[in-house]
């Protein structure tokens, strides 16, 4: 779903072929997971869910191509929305986004998305450019990202995402301390067979359903008595791979509220956030945020071929945990 014009917000999905048949509740409920089926049930009864532009029933059968509309009664919870423009020019821009900012439109988050809030910047400056993410991050990492702003530029870029031609480096807080000192974790990724969870990943067996191949090469910075600050190379672009691949070798991130934990500990989460509450989760654990930062990107000028590189140090709260508990045996 995409998010429309302010100041109300209108999240918009056409039914696909596959979906034809099933029950209005039944696919919102397999489609968008922020909320099960009978809170979608709620939703429609209140009449907030649209077909084709009038007020809908739970129980309707859907046809492909309908329109689905849904107005959100909520309050977002709280975002970081203090992007920075590192490097602006008419055929792409690099952004640092902060921690605690979705990419996207995402459940609870519509307006407060580096999306949008790159789109008002633009708009402030008098310009409308056809932006495009070339690559996203998760949420709670910080770091580096690359915008396309035409549509040749975008073109050009995911080219060089998908053909392995784009160089990434991250710097990740580990839990434990990390024995070797250089490691290549070539473990293929899918999703996680033992979790009630549908985004959680795991490495899983190489004939596995929906398995992918992924590679991450990791070197040991700094050595604390409990925690390990990493530079992690991901040599393929999987959905979470630094994340799962740490968590395969016992060393979770620091502050990951899915990885490393219990889906019931996940959940809990979930609920924290749908009921309003801080996405930091105060008191939870020990960062506000998993300690994971996109500090290098490089890739190919999409205009001229020119190689670019472009490199930005961590933020306060990351150094500040480094500062205390790395680097001291």
């Amino acid at each position: 779903m995409a998010d429309m014009a302010e100041p109300e917000t209108v999240l918009r999905s056409r039914v696909p072929p596959a979906a034809a048949g099933t029950t209005l509740v039944e696919w919102l409920a397999a489609r968008f997971r922020y909320h099960d089926a009978a809170a979608w049930r709620q939703q429609i009864e209140a009449g907030r869910v649209q077909r084709n532009g009038r007020v809908a029933a739970a129980d309707e059968r859907l046809r492909i191509g309908d329109q689905i509309a849904y107005r959100p009664p909520h309050q977002e919870p709280r975002a970081d929305t203090a992007i920075e423009l590192l490097h602006d020019e008419p055929a792409f821009a690099v952004v640092l986004k902060p921690a605690h900012l979705v990419a996207h439109a995402d459940g609870a988050f519509v307006q407060n998305t580096f999306f949008r809030v790159l789109e008002r910047r633009y708009e402030a400056l008098g310009e409308r450019p056809r932006l495009a993410l070339a690559h996203r991050l998760d949420r709670e990492t910080s770091g580096l990202l690359v915008v396309a702003k035409t549509t040749a530029a975008s073109r050009n870029l995911q080219q060089q995402f998908t053909g392995g031609a784009v160089h990434k480096e991250y710097l990740a807080v580990v839990h434990g301390v990390v024995g070797q000192d250089q490691q290549r974790i070539d473990q293929p990724i899918g999703r996680d067979p033992h979790s009630e969870i549908a985004i959680r990943r795991a490495v899983v067996a190489a004939g596995a359903e929906g398995v992918q191949a992924a590679c991450t090469e990791i070197t040991v910075l700094e050595r604390g008595t409990a925690h390990t600050l990493l530079r992690a190379v991901p040599m393929t672009g999987r959905t979470h791979q630094i994340r799962v691949h740490l968590t395969s070798i016992g060393h979770p991130l620091v502050g990951d509220k899915l990885y490393g934990r219990s889906d019931a500990d996940y959940l809990r989460f979930v609920q924290h956030v749908k009921a309003g509450g801080d996405p930091s989760w105060p008191g939870e654990l020990p960062t506000g945020r998993h300690l994971l930062h996109a500090g290098v990107l490089a890739f190919a000028h999409p205009e001229t071929g020119a190689p670019l590189r472009f490199a930005v140090d961590p933020p306060a709260d990351f150094a500040a945990f480094v500062a205390e508990h790395c680097g001291v045996r």
